[in-house]
């Protein structure tokens, strides 16, 4: 199974190319094979697919840092919250990082004016990127993997433990390793909702809502994930019934995350977003 098929989405014949149906084969890892390690050599050549994603300006405002050791990865794994980390043997947090953008000012003697939202939409993207390079890579070399936006979650106590300096923050981590079990590809919001043209539409809105939803409600993509929302309960009747995106997404939006509370504050802190 692939993107085109689940999805329904065209496939022309004269467009099929093979990192095309590598790029629709892609399913989130989260069970590894703890006893078989990655090939030797294989976090400089992730580096380099890495490295090779677009940067803004230029500016290059990320870094990568490669977590091996057992208990370094156990570690980032209670802190996350996702205990297969500690089965993964390759964990790489790529980081937002303006710390060497702050050096190159200093050493030029400048002042430094662009701490501001943007560096901080340009870092996270440039990380995010790099990221999404790197497990590309990865998934050719037919390794499984995971992105995890729970390095965001305890921010201090992460940055804490990887020594990060001002100017850097974990933005986003990907778990690499030999997949001893795999998802199937999950279903994703129609075209109709989710490709536009030239113009933003809200006309299929609701009906590629309905659709989507009764299409997540037939997996088990949702089993035992009932998501809580504290302080509110939800009608008894929706407690037993299928239980699929909008359900999900909505008590998703209406808890707020106590793990990431003093993100804003942490951010600042770290000389982003006005800091």
């Amino acid at each position: 199974m692939n993107r085109f098929v689940v999805g329904g989405i065209p496939y022309p014949e004269a467009l099929h190319n093979p990192t095309i149906d590598l790029m629709a084969r892609h399913v989130s890892v989260r069970e590894y094979d703890p006893d078989r390690p990655v090939p030797e050599g294989l976090v400089p050549v992730l580096f380099a697919a890495a490295q090779s994603a677009p940067t803004s300006s230029n500016l290059q405002s990320w870094s990568v840092i490669a977590v091996t050791t057992p208990e370094r990865r156990r570690a980032l794994a209670e802190l996350v919250g996702q205990e297969f980390l500690g089965q993964a043997p390759l964990f790489l947090v790529f980081c937002a990082d303006i710390f060497r953008l702050l050096h190159v000012v200093k050493r030029r003697d400048y002042p430094y004016k662009s701490g501001d939202v943007n560096l901080l939409l340009v870092a996270t993207n440039d990380a995010a990127i790099a990221c999404q390079n790197a497990a590309l890579a990865a998934e050719a070399l037919g390794l499984g993997c995971c992105m995890i936006g729970n390095v965001r979650n305890r921010p201090r106590e992460i940055s804490d433990l990887l020594g990060l300096p001002r100017g850097v923050f974990a933005a986003i981590g990907l778990s690499v390793g030999w997949p001893a079990r795999k998802n199937d590809v999950k279903p994703r919001l129609p075209m109709s909702v989710v490709l536009h043209h030239e113009r933003y539409s809200t006309e299929h809105l609701e009906a590629g809502i309905e659709t989507y939803d009764k299409q997540m409600e037939a997996t088990d993509v949702y089993r035992g994930r009932r998501a809580q929302v504290p302080g509110v309960t939800p009608p008894p009747d929706l407690d037993t019934a299928p239980y699929g995106w909008v359900e999900h997404v909505a008590r998703r939006m209406a808890a707020s995350s106590q793990d990431r509370k003093d993100f804003g504050a942490f951010l600042r802190d770290k000389g982003f977003a006005g800091g």
